[in-house]
């Protein structure tokens, strides 16, 4: 053996690790990771409206007399059925011994389901035989969800609420 003594001073200067850079590889690395969750916020907020049912709050408040209408309408035991035919949006309405209701005033609020920058309200026409119908040949295609909404001509309020969800074909 020779007796050599290594020291530090030997060695290259050169990737010394510092106090100084682990502060600056921390910072880097953190401020990366605000950075895209910063990015993946904003994407987040603007394409998102919010609420999905406006005034829910209220709606909630006034839940009892939701469930009595709906118990109302399931008391009358009508029955609907909806689809699009020939660029028409068809809706069937029949009482609970199947015969046609044609009397009514019937509106359709159609919505997509991620945004609401396409939802409409249309009224329909009655066309006879418990039909009622209204040209959707003007919307853009893909799914849409149909709320109709069936009203007594007489006072006006709603008497029947019938959700679907339509598919329209290019």
């Amino acid at each position: 053996m020779t007796g050599q003594v290594l020291n530090a001073k030997n060695g290259p200067a050169r990737g010394k690790l510092t106090g100084w850079h682990v502060l600056f590889i921390m910072l880097g690395f953190f401020g990366v990771m605000f950075a895209v969750n910063g990015v993946f916020l904003y994407h987040a907020i603007t394409s998102f409206p919010g609420e999905d049912v406006k005034k829910s709050y209220l709606q909630g408040l006034d839940y009892n007399s939701t469930l009595q209408a709906k118990a109302a309408q399931q008391a009358l035991g009508w029955q609907a059925a909806a689809g699009v035919e020939d660029d028409r949006l068809v809706f069937r309405l029949s009482d609970a011994t199947g015969a046609s209701l044609s009397s009514y005033y019937v509106t359709a609020q159609l919505r997509r389901a991620a945004s609401d920058t396409g939802d409409q309200m249309l009224v329909l026409q009655p066309s006879g035989a418990g039909e009622y119908v209204s040209d959707v040949s003007r919307l853009e295609v893909g799914r849409w969800d149909v709320r109709f909404e069936v009203l007594d001509s007489e006072t006006s309020s709603v008497k029947f609420i019938a959700d679907k969800r339509i598919t329209i074909l290019p």
